[in-house]
C-alpha cells in the first residue's frame, strides 16, 4: 500500500467521517493543514487512482469512502514495513516500533497475548537483495536506518 503522508491526512479524515465531501474533507484538516481545495481534489484523485477510495456522486457533490478501514490499511502498511527489510532485521524493526510508541496498559498487554501465541520459526533465513553470499550486513544498524523519524514520527513515506 503505497500512500504518502499528505494522502494519509485525507484517509484519517475519512475514516473519521465514514464517508465525506471535500468541503467535509477540508473541515476536518482545516486547523492541521493549509491545504487548497484543489489540491485536497488532487489528493483525493490520487487515492480512488490507488483504489483505496470509491466515489459517488451526491447531487453536485462527489462523496468519498474507504474501500478499507484504517484497521486493514495499517496492517497492510506494517507488512509493507516487514518487506522493505531483511527477514532477520524483523525483531529489531517491531522492538523499536514498541520504543517508540506510547501504549496503555491494554495495549502492552494485547502486544503479550499476541507473542505468547506466537509459534517461533526455526530459522530465519537472511532475504538481503544481496544473494552471492551469505549475509553480512549488521542488522541493527540497517534496521535504525529504516526506522529514520521525522519530527520524532516513524516516516513510512514514499
Amino acid at each position: 500500500m503505497n500512500i504518502s503522508d499528505s494522502e494519509m491526512v485525507i484517509m484519517r479524515a475519512i475514516w473519521t467521517l465514514e464517508s465525506a465531501s471535500v468541503d467535509q474533507i477540508s473541515c476536518k484538516i482545516a486547523a492541521s493543514n493549509d491545504w487548497s481545495v484543489a489540491t485536497i481534489k488532487t489528493l483525493l484523485g490520487r487515492l480512488v487512482k490507488k483504489e483505496v477510495l470509491t466515489t459517488t456522486k451526491s447531487g453536485r457533490k462527489f462523496i468519498y469512502t474507504p474501500t478499507l478501514s484504517e484497521c486493514q490499511a495499517v496492517n497492510l502498511m506494517g507488512q509493507d514495513l516487514l518487506d522493505k527489510v531483511c527477514a532477520k532485521k524483523y525483531a529489531n524493526v517491531i522492538t523499536n516500533l514498541i520504543d517508540a510508541a506510547d501504549l496503555t496498559q491494554e495495549s502492552l498487554q494485547e502486544i503479550s497475548d499476541a507473542l505468547a501465541k506466537k509459534t517461533p520459526a526455526c530459522h530465519v533465513s537472511c532475504d538481503c537483495l544481496d544473494k552471492s553470499s551469505e549475509c553480512t550486513c549488521d542488522h541493527t544498524s540497517a534496521t535504525e536506518k529504516v526506522m529514520e523519524t521525522y519530527d520524532g514520527k516513524t516516516n513510512f513515506n514514499d
